[in-house]
């Protein structure tokens, strides 16, 4: 396993949906692909990028398995695990959920790999585990900031002086519910150090979120 290894996989996550963006309309066209074939591209996507990149750089051997919080864990740190994970989603359902566009708990869960992937090269890059996790955090933040652009939006709003109350947001869809997703995740794991747990989580608060806003509508 190398650094160097880690960190093609890591970019290639980061950096792909912003390269096929451009990209994907002209192949389709010069392909001439159907309207069906590009409707299952679209729902494939999520998948791909989600499980793929992390998928990669575990078999090649770039990033283990303990530091993605797949293996290594005794009986009794799965318990304690589970424990601390539920006391955390208990805790998390205290909290007010604003109404927002809150994935699937299936397509939420896809995100979970990738995650797990910068998670996992920060441990190999960072001499503490406690950074890498904080790398981990860091580069699903530049990812997030790579597919929303949060600075464009930010311009927008200080631009638009004269907007009334129930006026659309400039925000794009889903850009907060993603930075609460990525600190749920971070939090999660920190805490357990557990992959499977961390996704079981993110699954029920997921749920949760979306059943409370289908209630409050």
């Amino acid at each position: 396993m190398t650094q160097a290894e880690a960190a093609f996989w890591v970019g290639l996550a980061i950096f792909s949906p912003a390269l096929a963006k451009p990209a994907w309309p002209r192949a389709a066209a010069l392909l001439g692909l159907s309207e069906s074939i590009l409707d299952l591209a679209q729902r494939l996507a999520p998948w791909l990028w989600g499980i793929v990149p992390a998928y990669l750089a575990l078999i090649s051997g770039a990033v283990p398995a303990r530091f993605y919080g797949l293996t290594g864990q005794s009986p009794l740190t799965w318990v304690g695990g589970a424990i601390l994970s539920g006391v955390l989603v208990g805790v998390m359902t205290l909290i007010r959920w604003p109404q927002g566009e809150w994935p699937t708990p299936t397509r939420g869960v896809l995100d979970e790999p990738r995650w797990a992937l910068y998670r996992a090269a920060g441990m190999l890059w960072m001499p503490r585990t406690e950074l890498g996790l904080l790398m981990g955090l860091a580069l699903a933040v530049l990812e997030w900031a790579i597919c929303f652009k949060p600075w464009k939006a930010t311009l927008k709003e200080a631009l638009s002086t004269r907007r009334t109350k129930g006026a659309e947001s400039n925000w794009p869809s889903g850009m907060w519910e993603t930075v609460a997703r990525i600190a749920g995740s971070s939090l999660l794991f920190a805490a357990t150090r557990n992959f499977w747990l961390t996704a079981l989580a993110q699954a029920v608060l997921l749920s949760m979120a979306r059943k409370k806003n289908s209630s409050v509508a």
